[in-house]
């Protein structure tokens, strides 16, 4: 498994750093750190000269950084580690990590993110979000208290809509980490719908052939608490959740639930994109 970790070396970005290397020992993967260069400022208001001169210095500054941060990782974790980094010139940040991912046969990006709000959360959260905008790729975000300590439990909030389409690319994780797969459905305390909980679970066994799933319905009026409440109640190690092409009316309107839950939960989410739409 190949393993890319977007970094500006900053503490946040380490959290996830620290989050992927552990992760990936377990499965014994190849991990990238990647660094993208880009000036800011606007291109007419630097000499052409002076701009060569401040890019050379920022990639041998990000180069003695990765060289640096690597030795640290191969200090702190005992046994084979396979770390390499790689630096980039470009803009947009964003396009720049799922170009790499694709082009370079990346299984899974791992980066940090920040829960805040107002101004704070557009500016730091931004990135994050914005990758999982435009990766097809699956993503975990990591918030900055989260810790690798396995993944006992895997959260995977749905719709019911391609419950078993996604459940079924959950379950190779699930495998490798022995978790149990907690499938959690939100639903208004007016909802009609009724759920034979009994038969849903036995159904999604069968169908996975997995044995470790368990079903839950949660009456809430927040999808966002609901799922909160969930993950508080189960002891998540992560959060998986599926995402789609915003459509014009998505944009005009807002975020999805699952870009929401990427600022909000305190736990890493996995973040899978729907190809099958």
């Amino acid at each position: 498994m190949k393993v890319l970790i977007p970094t500006d070396f900053s503490k946040l970005s380490r959290v996830a750093i620290q989050f992927a290397v552990k992760m990936a020992k377990k499965l014994n993967g190849e991990i990238i750190l990647l660094n993208v260069i880009y000036l800011s400022a606007p291109p007419h208001a630097m000499v052409e000269v002076k701009i060569k001169a401040i890019m050379d210095a920022m990639v041998e500054n990000a180069k003695q950084e990765s060289l640096l941060l690597i030795e640290e990782l191969r200090k702190e974790n005992k046994g084979r580690l396979n770390l390499r980094y790689e630096i980039i010139k470009g803009y947009p940040v964003q396009e720049v990590i799922t170009s790499y991912a694709t082009n370079n046969g990346i299984d899974i990006i791992i980066m940090g993110t920040k829960g805040a709000t107002g101004l704070k959360k557009v500016l730091i959260g931004s990135n994050a979000v914005s990758v999982i905008n435009h990766s097809d790729i699956p993503i975990i975000t990591v918030p900055e208290f989260a810790r690798f300590n396995g993944l006992k439990n895997i959260i995977y909030a749905t719709d019911m809509w391609d419950l078993n389409i996604e459940a079924k690319i959950l379950v190779p994780l699930a495998r490798l980490f022995n978790s149990t797969i907690h499938v959690v459905h939100i639903i208004s305390p007016n909802s009609k719908n009724y759920l034979e909980i009994k038969k849903v679970t036995a159904d999604l066994i069968t169908e996975l052939n997995y044995a470790k799933v368990k079903f839950k319905v949660v009456i809430n009026e927040n999808v966002l608490n609901g799922v909160d409440e969930y993950i508080a109640d189960s002891k998540a190690d992560l959060l998986a959740m599926f995402t789609r092409e915003l459509t014009f009316f998505d944009k005009l309107f807002g975020k999805s639930i699952t870009r929401k839950m990427a600022f909000h939960t305190w736990i890493p989410m996995l973040t899978f994109k729907k190809k099958w739409q």
